[in-house]
């Protein structure tokens, strides 16, 4: 079953990015120097406009326990595997979200700690600038990452008291060898109000090992195995789109589960069908 929606903060419609503008700021002077340091990007803090979405209930139910059991979620798996797709219909759920969509070039902490004030403050200027000089720094102390999330989760009304939250962070495993990492992603586990839900989404899992959050009910880990189509889902995902149960059969052998290459053996045969 395919369900097809549209998200009114989607990216500009030509996929290019917009910065952001900076001219409706009250002070020219605070909102100048992040003018001159960062480019900030409009689409690296939307949800993705993702046309089709796969309904999953096993996934979705998976989701939804583990929100309420851990603060965060981790979703680890290569390329392909529906990560971003999963947390994008997961965002449905919840009236307030924050995404940052993490590139490589994020790894150094002035830019990393820009964007992710900007996605939890959900404002284009004023709490992007922080008046502490140091987070002009290239690498962030701990009492600085301290500082940031007593700034958005304790000093602040970021994140509306009562209501659940959700923070998705995809594609964090660009910044896993930045120096200051380790800090921030304890902090920030510890730091999320009782409302909100930590939702990190990468391609592989973080050096440091997670059996320690893992058994303090900090953290869940959701696998690429997990993540994976069962034969009866490759079944059901194929008979939507018109396939036998023999080609679904046939597809999860060679695709082993993985969702883009079951769309991509669908879509193979559907084209020779077509001219035949």
């Amino acid at each position: 079953m395919m369900m097809t929606f549209s998200l009114h903060n989607s990216c500009p419609p030509n996929g290019a990015a917009e910065p952001i503008d900076f001219s409706g700021c009250d002070s020219h002077q605070a909102c100048e120097p992040a003018r001159e340091e960062f480019h900030l990007l409009r689409e690296k803090l939307k949800i993705p406009n993702i046309e089709k979405i796969i309904e999953r209930p096993r996934i979705s139910a998976l989701l939804r326990k583990s929100q309420d059991q851990f603060p965060a979620t981790l979703v680890s798996g290569r390329a392909g595997t529906g990560k971003t797709a999963l947390a994008a219909s997961f965002a449905l759920l919840y009236e307030n979200v924050s995404w940052y969509s993490v590139e490589s070039t994020d790894i150094e902490w002035p830019a990393f700690s820009q964007y992710f004030s900007a996605s939890l403050s959900g404002t284009e200027c004023g709490s992007l600038i922080s008046a502490d000089a140091n987070v002009y720094e290239k690498d962030a102390s701990k009492n600085e990452i301290s500082r940031l999330m007593l700034k958005h989760f304790f000093h602040t009304d970021t994140i509306p008291t009562g209501e659940s939250s959700l923070i998705v962070l995809d594609d964090i495993h660009h910044i896993f060898d930045a120096a200051w990492f380790g800090d921030f992603f304890h902090l920030l586990l510890y730091s999320l109000p009782a409302e909100t839900h930590l939702l990190l989404l990468c391609r592989s899992k973080p050096p440091s090992p997670l059996w320690r959050l893992r058994s303090k009910q900090m953290l869940n880990v959701l696998d690429e195995k997990v993540l994976a189509f069962t034969l009866p889902e490759t079944e059901a995902l194929f008979d939507g789109i018109g396939l036998s149960a023999s080609c679904a059969q046939k597809a999860h052998r060679q695709c082993f589960g993985r969702i883009s290459k079951l769309l991509q053996f669908a879509e193979d045969l559907s084209a020779i069908s077509t001219q035949l």
